[in-house]
Parts: C-alpha cells; sequence; structure tokens
C-alpha cells in the first residue's frame, strides 16, 4: 500500500490513468493553475480610493505640512494588500490535502479490498498522518505572509523606487498627451484635396493656407510663452516640479532634473532659503486680487494681517473673525480628500506606482514559496514516513485475527459457489454411472 500511494505521487505507477490527471500531475495543476491564476487575479489597488491614499498621507504626516510623499503612508497602504494573499494560499494548503487524500483512496488492489477492516485501517492511518501536517504546513504559509508584512524592503532589486515610478508616470502623461493631441488633430483636420495638372498632383490651396496660418499661429503662442512662462517645456518634470513649488523656471529635461524632483518627494528637496525671493529673502505669498487692489477685504476674514506682509511688516497678533463667537470640533473629523491639484493627483499615482510593484514582489515570492513549503511539509513527510506510520500502528498481533476478516458478503458469495461446485461433482458422478 505504501509503495503504491508514493508511486502515485511521484508517477511512476503501473497502472496509470489515461484519461484524466491524477496523483502528483494534480498537484502540479493546483500549484500551477489554480493558484497561480488566484494569485494574479488580485489587484492590490482595487480596494484602494484616492480618498485613502489622501487621508493616509495627511495622517502620515502629523501636524506638520507635506513637504514630500511619507514613506510610512507607502507602508500603511501595502501591509493590508499583502494580507490579501493569505487566503489563497491557505486554499492551496486545502487543495494539495484533499487531492492527498484521494490519492489515499485510490490506492489498494482488488486482494487488499477483500479485507475490509485492513483496508479501512489503512486509509485512517494515512488520514491521521495527512492532518497532523496539514496544521504545521498552514501555520508556516500564515508566517510567510506575516514575514512579508513584518519588513518592507524597498531596497529590493526589482522594486521600482520613486525614480522609476515617476519616470514611468511621465512617460505615461507624454504618451496621454501625444495620443491626445494626434486624436484632437485626426478628428478636426479633414483629408487634404487633391487636384490634378498636366499630370502632377496638387494639395488644396485652402490646406495650404491653413497650415501656414497654424504655423504663424503656433510660433507667435511659443514667444508669448516664452515671454511670460520663461525657458522651460511644458510636458517635462522640471515645469511640474516648478509649478508645485514655485520656484526656479531652469530649464530641465536631463536626468539629474528629474532626480532632484525625486529629492523632493522623498525628503531631499530644497529648503525653505528656495521659497523665499532672490532680492529680499522674504517669503512671497499669494494674495487674493481683492486685496492687491485695496478693495474690501471681508471676504477674506482668514487673511488676517494681509495689509502688514505686504509692507514688509511682522505679524504680532492674530484675531480672526471667525474666532469671536467660539469654535469646535466635530467627533468625527474627516477632511476633504478631493484631488484638486496637480501635486495630489501626482502622489496618489505615485503610491499607486510603489504598491503595485512592490505587491508584485511579494506576490511572486509567496507564489514561489507556498508550493515549495507544501511539498517540503506536507506531499515530502508524508510520503517518507507513511510506511513506517502502517508498520507502527498495524504490525500488532492483537490486530491480527480482526483485520484480517474477510468481507461477509465475499464470504456468502464464497460458499453459495462451494455448494455449486458440489453440487455439479454429485451430478456428473451419477451421469458418470449411467451406463
Amino acid at each position: 500500500f505504501s509503495t503504491q500511494f508514493t508511486a502515485s505521487i511521484d508517477g511512476n505507477g503501473v497502472d496509470m490513468n489515461t484519461t484524466e490527471l491524477c496523483g502528483g500531475a494534480r498537484l502540479y495543476y493546483i500549484f500551477n493553475s489554480i493558484f497561480g491564476m488566484a494569485l494574479t487575479s488580485i489587484n492590490p489597488c482595487a480596494s484602494l480610493t484616492n480618498h485613502d491614499i489622501r487621508m493616509a498621507i495627511r495622517n502620515s504626516t502629523g501636524p506638520r505640512p507635506s513637504l514630500f510623499v511619507p514613506e510610512l503612508a507607502f507602508e500603511l497602504l501595502v501591509k493590508p494588500q499583502i494580507k490579501c494573499l493569505e487566503p489563497p494560499s491557505q486554499r492551496c494548503v486545502q487543495l494539495a490535502y484533499e487531492e492527498l487524500m484521494k490519492v489515499c483512496q485510490s490506492c489498494g488492489n482488488n486482494e487488499l479490498r477483500k479485507y475490509p477492516k485492513l483496508f479501512a485501517k489503512f486509509i485512517e492511518v494515512v488520514s491521521d498522518l495527512l492532518r497532523e501536517r496539514v496544521a504545521p504546513t498552514s501555520l508556516y504559509v500564515e508566517s510567510l505572509i506575516g514575514i512579508q508584512r513584518a519588513y518592507i524592503n524597498t531596497n529590493h532589486p526589482d522594486f521600482i523606487g520613486g525614480s522609476g515610478a515617476l519616470a514611468e508616470l511621465h512617460r505615461k502623461a507624454e504618451a496621454k498627451k501625444r495620443d491626445s493631441f494626434r486624436g484632437h488633430h485626426g478628428q478636426t483636420r479633414p483629408a487634404s484635396k487633391r487636384y490634378s495638372y498636366d499630370g502632377e498632383d496638387l494639395e488644396d490651396p485652402a490646406d495650404v493656407l491653413s497650415d501656414t496660418d497654424s504655423v504663424t499661429t503656433t510660433q507667435g503662442r511659443q514667444r508669448e510663452s516664452r515671454l511670460f512662462n520663461g525657458p522651460h517645456r511644458p510636458g517635462s518634470v522640471g515645469s511640474v516640479r516648478s509649478h508645485l513649488l514655485g520656484g526656479s523656471t531652469a530649464p530641465v529635461g536631463t536626468v539629474h532634473q528629474g532626480d532632484k524632483f525625486l529629492h523632493y518627494f522623498f525628503g531631499g528637496g530644497k529648503s525653505e532659503s528656495t521659497f523665499m525671493d532672490d532680492d529680499h529673502k522674504r517669503p512671497t505669498l499669494p494674495v487674493p486680487n481683492r486685496i492687491k487692489e485695496g478693495g474690501n477685504n471681508e471676504s477674506y476674514p482668514h487673511a488676517f494681517g494681509a495689509a502688514e506682509l505686504m509692507n514688509g511688516n511682522a505679524m504680532t497678533e492674530l484675531r480672526p473673525a471667525s474666532m469671536s463667537g467660539g469654535l469646535s470640533l466635530p467627533s468625527r473629523l474627516e477632511q476633504s480628500c478631493d484631488i484638486s491639484s496637480e501635486r495630489d493627483q501626482l502622489e496618489t499615482e505615485l503610491i499607486r506606482s510603489l504598491i503595485t510593484s512592490y505587491f508584485g514582489i511579494v506576490r511572486k515570492t509567496i507564489q514561489d514559496l507556498v508550493p515549495k513549503a507544501i511539498m517540503h511539509l506536507l506531499v515530502n513527510h508524508t510520503r517518507d514516513n507513511v510506511h513506517n506510520r502502517l508498520v507502527e500502528t498495524l504490525y500488532k498481533e492483537s490486530l491480527i485475527d480482526d483485520l484480517l476478516q474477510e468481507d461477509e458478503s465475499l464470504i456468502a458469495e464464497r460458499n453459495k459457489c462451494e455448494s455449486m461446485l458440489e453440487v455439479y461433482r454429485k451430478a456428473f458422478a451419477i451421469i458418470s454411472e449411467v451406463p
């Protein structure tokens, strides 16, 4: 029985089924098809909304304003997603256990099945051995998930990292911009008409004039852009950085400028002096138009001390009008986390890209380690110890008489056959005596 059980798992049995998968082949199907597809179907960002990501970013900064995307927010969001890999892993353990039980029940030849108590005892011993190994295997698989959640290794060589995530976002933005540009011009501009004169194809003069006007208009807009916005390009990473920081307008487009933008998001940004005016080293804060024009300031009760800031005087006293009636906070405070700025959108997409990259690394690790753990702790251990367990449990003189009892129906069938054989012998003897 143990030899047949081992041969079924290894795939070198004598009586192999040729119509369907069986034994070790079904284990392979479970590991690579069922378990692999279950892990691949998990979307790490499916349960994460923009509100959740923005709330995690803001909560991880505490009372301080966010100068860069905090790493704590990334860890806070990626750990629950790693936990989603545990149910498919535990299900894989259960499927492997059920398949080994089927292999056990399919073992045994006709000679062994004549003794139902002995065959049932074989099944019971192997089942107990399998049940003993399921619990340690499940605990080890659970510990694998816990190990991945315990330490988030952002230095993994396959991790996209901050620079890679920003470069990927930049490539997607450029591709989207090119597609929208092509789609817009492809739909609005009709096909140019062709004319023939003396065998030569000529373009429609209206198209030539429209092309000339568009080139002239584009050149004029480029000159206006250079006049008002400086020499930087609107589609580059540096322009986004200057928009977010309100800082320099140095030309970008090289790798070093992208690295500076990355350092800004991950703690390496410019110091507070960058936000100062170069001439007076004084913070330049945006002032509403109505205040600049000297209009009525009643619509801006929160803009206390605006005149002092414009005149360069220190603001010594803060007395907002809204505090005259007293303040109170609700029991549940939820700040609106709508993505209203380019910075918020970039931070959200950056976190999503990092979560997807790291989740892919963990998924590959779990997809590789869980089948190995099942094979080592459950399959191989049972295969190597099934013979010894059967000998220890069944090789007892007190059990031999009970286990070797034949099936009662088989005994009755044999007695019936013996009686019929005796009748046939007597009939043959009578016929033989007839002269």
